[in-house]
């Protein structure tokens, strides 16, 4: 076991370094392949100017064609080599999240996630209980009244000052404005419920066994 594990972390260190010879390689078999294009197209000019054109052509698509036919199987190689090592990357990303550590600095962020949703939701509940008190309360007092500017008298004596008169809401308008005051404030607590019910569930804890998101 401990065999194993030594030869899989000497891997996973050799992954960056092998993933640029990959690189070089690949590079390598483009520039081959595009040379053996090359060749074909000179060697087809060159059988054309014979006069056994029909067996110098099929010897230099033979040829052609066994070049890259053998640059292909370079790159599977290739391919197959990287499929393995993105699996061993996955593979150590999935140990490392799994580790202790890892585990407890995701419990940490989503706590510190949940908590700020939850003093964002409560100061908008706060905010919208007020903005309903606010008006209900405007509601309640009833429209405001303007005084009116006295005229001058026939005498030519001074205008008299602003007045100011406050008409008192009648039976049926007063009753009005404290019904819709209650249904305001009914809609204030219902809110603030929801939210409290909504950051209760979001605070339960997630079911043990499962692998903490990343």
């Amino acid at each position: 076991m401990k065999h194993l594990l030594a030869c899989t972390l000497a891997l996973l260190a050799a992954l960056p370094a092998q993933a640029q010879d990959d690189a070089a390689e690949r590079e390598r078999i483009k520039v081959e392949r595009a040379a053996a294009e090359a060749r074909y197209v000179e060697e087809d000019k060159a059988c054309r100017a014979r006069f056994a054109v029909n067996d110098c052509l099929d010897k230099a698509t033979r040829l052609r064609n066994a070049r890259l036919a053998e640059l292909r199987r370079q790159e599977r190689l290739l391919n197959d080599a990287e499929r393995k090592r993105r699996a061993a990357e996955r593979q150590k990303d999935l140990d490392e999240r799994n580790t202790p550590e890892r585990q407890k600095e995701a419990a940490e962020r989503r706590a510190r996630a949940l908590a700020e949703q939850q003093g964002r939701e409560q100061a908008a509940a706060e905010k919208a209980a007020k903005r309903a008190a606010d008006e209900a309360e405007r509601a309640q007092r009833g429209p405001r009244q303007k005084g009116a500017r006295g005229a001058p008298d026939p005498q030519g004596t001074p205008r008299a000052e602003r007045t100011k008169k406050t008409f008192a809401p009648t039976p049926e308008e007063a009753a009005k404005n404290r019904a819709a005051y209650e249904k305001r404030q009914r809609e204030a607590e219902q809110h603030r419920a929801e939210v409290a019910a909504r950051i209760a569930r979001r605070a339960k804890p997630a079911a043990s066994g499962l692998p903490a998101p990343k």
